[in-house]
């Protein structure tokens, strides 16, 4: 985002396009140019971290899972991880996932594949969020500076930047909300302009319902209170228009509440009961967290307002304090202010609460917060921009260092021992010229772009914050992406476990299994293709086989048993897998 001449000239209405024009006398070049640059940022936000590596514990495991499981049965209609129904979310991100695993297989594997459509997901919510900061700077162009600034305080967001390259329904559900956003926004700036139009309905509507069939009902309930919001502090909402568009959106949204549902009640009242009763209403209330698990420890939200949503949460209490509160009364104050108040107070009542579920709500906290940055002192945005450089140029350095180390033998690995605390520091990261020669572009990119973020002006802090961010990214994905691997991926497990059972696994053979988790499950079946059967007890089984998932040392299991293969994930010593088999065919029933 550091492709312009002069951000401090730039006039308001004024785009970058238009000031390149100006300078170089052409209206078409510096245009294809800054389109161009602006592609090869979006890649180099996009794409680290999407390819060569398997899925990763904790959400990509039981997400790919279900993906496999459509694949492989042609049952799209219950999510199903392992064998077992898996109701906590709908299955819109699964379908377009398997879509994509498809699509580019045998070319990509399935995990992989799958993995774009998150990709596909994130382009369309950067396509709204450019929009909906078009909005709010009255911009025509999304090259004007402060529409690029919107952008990258959004796409910089730690949060952001981490949870939108994981293969998991949230990255669908931050881009049903900002299609909803949009349209709702559109809905009540239409109305202060006495234009109604119904495309702002139809994408409040969309985006409403791309919600619900991600993630359940949390956030389609606060878009519709966020509405009503909306239509009693805009003066201009409280119209009998405002309410027709907004109910035109609820026509448009209500297939998406009652297709699926619909069918899966036809299907299995109790599995529509798992979804909507346990999972959209008991997690709130905690009756099902016992069940379920996942509960709230009442500071999970402060945590991510300090560090998950930065540096939207600061600048958005900023712009608060420094007068926007009374402009409360204005669409672009009023909606995502009522959003993400109204979120905020519900997960923090909730029982049940993760970092990940702000996701939603980086978008407005960006809304609200981004009206700061112009007002803040000159020297404050010299501050940031520095903090930014130094900080961030200061990991990726040792990014860079923790590489080349780790491409050395261990005995050298002691330097790099503060990592085994998640990585196994025998492993030995293997030489791949083109993940270097990624790594070296965006490295020689960014300290291209040093020399620039002061044309930004008012925004050269959260260019260089962005910026820095997404080499950091970058190079942790390109570089160290391997290693993580080795120590993330259940492929290096359970492809030992594979070459050892192939040679006694015989027709007919089937494996129980005891506390095998819903991302150890389904990545048992995917690399080694036995689809595991959940038992209470170990002799209550007429399998040949067992698979047990201890966090340790653990006796051996009473009755015609014996061991077989033990394995874990390099450094995961607290989760072990064992596998019995047992000494005499099982009696038949």
């Amino acid at each position: 985002m550091f492709f312009f001449i002069s951000a401090p000239e730039t006039k308001q209405g004024q785009t970058i396009s238009a000031t390149s024009s100006a300078r170089y006398g052409r209206s078409d070049a510096p245009t294809r140019a800054a389109l161009l640059l602006l592609a090869f940022i979006a890649c180099a936000w996009l794409l680290p971290g999407i390819f060569d590596h398997g899925p990763w514990k904790q959400d990509e495991t039981y997400t790919f899972g279900i993906i496999h499981h459509m694949l492989v049965s042609g049952d799209y209609l219950v999510p199903t991880n392992a064998g077992q129904p898996f109701m906590e979310k709908p299955p819109l991100y699964y379908w377009t996932a398997v879509l994509f695993a498809k699509a580019f297989h045998p070319l990509l594997g399935y995990h992989d594949g799958a993995r774009l459509a998150s990709v596909f997901y994130n382009l369309i919510t950067l396509f709204f969020v450019a929009r909906i900061a078009q909005m709010i700077w009255n911009e025509r162009s999304i090259l004007s500076v402060p529409v690029l600034g919107t952008l990258a305080l959004f796409a910089g967001s730690p949060g952001m930047i981490k949870h939108a390259h994981d293969m998991f329904t949230d990255v669908a559900l931050v881009c049903g909300g900002a299609m909803a956003t949009y349209g709702l926004l559109a809905i009540a700036r239409n109305e202060k302009r006495g234009t109604p139009a119904l495309a702002a309905a139809l994408w409040f509507g969309l985006g409403v319902g791309i919600t619900e069939m991600t993630k359940g009902l949390f956030v389609p309930l606060t878009f519709a209170a966020t509405a009503m919001c909306v239509g009693a502090l805009v003066r201009e909402c409280r119209t009998w228009s405002y309410w027709k568009m907004v109910g035109i959106a609820v026509l448009v949204s209500l297939p998406f509440f009652v297709v699926w549902p619909a069918l899966l009640a036809q299907h299995s009242v109790p599995l529509f009961m798992e979804w909507f009763w346990d999972n959209n209403v008991g997690r709130f209330f905690g009756f099902s967290v016992a069940k379920l698990g996942s509960d709230n420890d009442q500071a999970v939200i402060l945590r991510a307002l300090s560090g998950f949503a930065l540096p939207g949460s600061v600048l958005a209490l900023l712009a608060l304090a420094t007068g926007d509160w009374r402009r409360i009364g204005q669409p672009h104050i009023a909606l995502p202010l009522a959003f993400a108040a109204i979120s905020l107070a519900v997960l923090q009542s909730s029982a049940t609460a993760r970092q990940l579920y702000l996701l939603p709500i980086l978008l407005p906290l960006i809304m609200v917060g981004a009206h700061a940055v112009p007002r803040l002192p000159d020297w404050l945005h010299i501050v940031w921009d520095w903090f930014a450089r130094i900080g961030f140029g200061l990991i990726s350095a040792v990014i860079w260092a923790t590489y080349v180390v780790s491409t050395m033998s261990p005995q050298y690995h002691h330097w790099i021992a503060y990592f085994g605390k998640w990585l196994p520091l025998g492993f030995v990261t293997p030489f791949q010229p083109l993940a270097v020669a990624g790594a070296a572009a965006m490295t020689a990119c960014w300290l291209w772009a040093l020399n620039k973020f002061k044309l930004g002006g008012k925004w050269r802090g959260a260019f260089s914050w962005f910026a820095g961010i997404t080499l950091m990214w970058g190079l942790a994905y390109t570089l160290l992406l391997p290693w993580g691997d080795f120590g993330k991926s259940y492929e290096y497990v359970y492809g030992r476990l594979d070459d050892k059972i192939s040679h006694a696994w015989k027709a007919g053979d089937c494996m129980a299994s005891e506390n095998l988790g819903e991302s150890e499950a389904p990545m048992l079946y995917y690399y080694t293709g036995i689809l595991h059967q959940p038992i209470d007890g170990i002799n209550q089984t007429a399998c040949n086989w067992v698979i047990l998932q201890t966090p340790g040392l653990a006796p051996l299991p009473e009755g015609d048993w014996t061991p077989f293969w033990e394995g874990s994930r390099d450094g995961d010593d607290a989760q072990v897998l064992k596998v019995y088999r047992r000494s005499e065919p099982a009696p038949k029933s």
